[in-house]
């Protein structure tokens, strides 16, 4: 029978996997819910970031327009032109040009708090002429930018300024913004303080580090040092750095090709899901503090009972039915149970006597008829006997069967649902035989082979007797002298005995053989067909019967050997 898994254990792995699948819940609903905080973070954090660029963007924008108007206005009135009067004016024209340009240059400074300084170059055939507005925080700043401006252009380097421009001045980048307008240049700059400035308007948090690159990822300028290498194509991802994990976001700006991002640390963005994690380990440490209290009263009201029932029932299935479990749990439905087992129990009491009680009719009746079929079987052959001495007028013989009768036929009543010795069934065939040696003479012989620690052995009545009748029946007809063989012994383990008959026959018929246990009901064996059904009722499987033959009929009687003391009792 398959073995089954307890209630106990059942509730075991059903809490561990409760926990196993709160625990792995949770992180799937913490990624899910990160997930999502992440999209919209770096969602808000793009828009700020190109918010931001574009207010860079415009004012730049802004100061070309600025400088397109001031431009095309001057020349609209060629006497009145600066640029004009700066290329073909007399000394003096050129230099009130240069005031003229200088306060233009001053006024487009001052019109924009992005703007650090404003230059303006041109090449005259005398010379080249550098005019420049701004602070003076920024005045070493444009001393270099005009080196710098003068080595690209009046030296005829080779280098063709582009719009956008980076420029590096005492240690710091600087933004350019490069316009030509007929040989004359004007050069906006923008700090990377102010463009930094800018961009960390739109910073998350004060952990977060804003930087600017190149469209290849290269860090032009950032808050804070950045030492992993940036990939334009990784905006909403994280990326270690320092140890640390930092969602990156960036904005590549479609007018200059720069990269302005974020890193902005994954710690400040996690921060906002305490209100998640609060109520999902307020929750598991419901779950935890509930899974003993659970399990407690599981073992209360369902455990315990089913123990109580499984126990009851142990004990009828091993016989015991004076048992009544009682009320023992306040649930219908095991009271219910309860009811309906022990009501079963009384039930099972009263079939048990009545089915007993009922057995004892049959077997009664059973051994009452197999009494009857052997007791008229037996006289009708003594009278046969006692008929043909009659007729031969032997009367010694007559008295000497008439006493055997009379001693035999005190064993031939005994009640045959009771054991008997050995030695009581050996002294009825005595009797027996004796009986027929007073008919037949010297013509039959019956030897035994039995140990005298056998004698006390109980067996049913009749069945030794029955079988050397039925050798003096099939064997004393074909042969002129009958010799019948009755021995005892036990088997090895000397918890079965075995009885052995027999005689110097013809034997059995091979169809009697052929046909095994099925014979032994045959119509025709009536005798075999008794002893058969009698050690059936008395040991059910434990007895056997085997038939052979060995220059004779061999009959094997197997039963369970059991035995009495060397109690006398009186010889039939």
């Amino acid at each position: 029978m398959k073995k089954g898994i307890s209630l106990r254990v059942w509730l075991r792995r059903y809490w561990i996997c409760v926990l196993v699948f709160s625990v792995i819940l949770y992180f799937v609903l913490q990624s899910c819910f990160l997930k999502r905080i992440t999209i919209k973070v770096e969602k808000n954090l793009q828009n700020s970031i190109a918010a931001a660029e574009g207010y860079i963007e415009d004012s730049l924008e802004m100061a070309d327009n600025f400088i397109y108007e001031t431009y095309f206005n001057s020349t609209a009135i060629p006497d009145a032109n600066p640029f004009f009067l700066m290329r073909y004016g007399s000394p003096f024209e050129v230099s009130m040009a240069k005031i003229t340009i200088t306060a233009m240059l001053q006024n487009l400074d001052a019109w924009s708090d992005m703007v650090d300084g404003v230059l303006f170059y041109t090449d005259l055939d005398t010379e080249s002429v550098f005019l420049e507005a701004g602070s003076m925080e920024t005045y070493a700043v444009r001393s270099e930018l005009k080196r710098f401006m003068y080595q690209m252009l009046a030296q005829d380097s080779g280098i063709v300024p582009e719009r956008y421009m980076l420029f590096d001045a005492s240690g710091k980048k600087h933004m350019l913004r490069v316009m030509c307008l007929e040989n004359c240049y004007f050069v906006v700059h923008v700090s990377e303080s102010k463009v930094m400035q800018t961009i960390q308007s739109a910073e998350y948090d004060e952990r977060s580090i804003t930087f600017a690159a190149d469209e290849a990822g290269n860090v032009i300028f950032s808050s804070a040092p950045i030492d992993v290498s940036l990939v334009t194509g990784n905006e909403g991802t994280y990326i270690w750095m320092s140890g640390r994990e930092y969602l990156q976001t960036g904005y590549i700006s479609p007018h200059t090709g720069y990269y302005f991002g974020m890193l902005t640390d994954r710690q400040s963005i996690t921060e906002e899901m305490w209100q998640f994690r609060l109520a999902f380990f307020a929750l598991f440490f419901v779950l935890v503090v509930f899974i003993p209290i659970s399990v407690y009263v599981i073992h209360k009201i369902l455990e315990q009972p089913l123990s109580r029932i499984l126990s009851a029932i142990k004990q009828v299935e091993e016989g015991e039915l004076e048992i009544n479990s009682g009320e023992i749990s306040a649930i219908s439905e095991f009271y219910q149970l309860v009811d309906t087992f022990n009501h079963m129990i009384n039930r099972i009491r009263e079939l048990k006597i009545e089915n007993y009680e009922v057995l004892l009719d049959s077997q009664k009746v059973t051994m009452q008829y197999l009494a009857l079929q052997i007791k008229p079987h037996f006289y009708a052959n003594v009278l046969n006997m006692i008929y043909s001495l009659a007729e031969t007028k032997d009367f010694e013989k007559i008295q000497r069967i008439s006493v055997t009768v009379g001693n035999y036929s005190r064993y031939m009543f005994h009640d045959v649902t009771e054991l008997v010795e050995l030695k009581r069934e050996m002294g009825h065939v005595r009797a027996y035989m004796e009986m027929q040696k007073i008919r037949y003479g010297s013509q039959i012989m019956c030897t035994e082979s039995i140990p005298n620690r056998l004698w006390d052995a109980l067996i049913p009545p009749f069945i030794i007797q029955s079988f050397v009748e039925n050798s003096m029946k099939y064997a004393f007809n074909t042969k002129l002298g009958c010799e019948i063989q009755v021995s005892a012994s036990l088997d090895n383990m000397e918890s079965n005995l075995i009885l052995t008959i027999r005689d110097n026959g013809n034997g059995y018929p091979q169809a009697l053989l052929d046909n095994g246990w099925k014979q032994k009901k045959e119509e025709g064996h009536i005798g075999l067909r008794n002893i058969w059904t009698r050690m059936n009722l008395i040991y059910e499987d434990g007895a056997d019967i085997f038939l052979y033959n060995d220059d004779g009929a061999v009959s094997v009687l197997t039963i369970p050997y059991v035995a009495i003391g060397s109690e006398e009792v009186e010889d039939a």
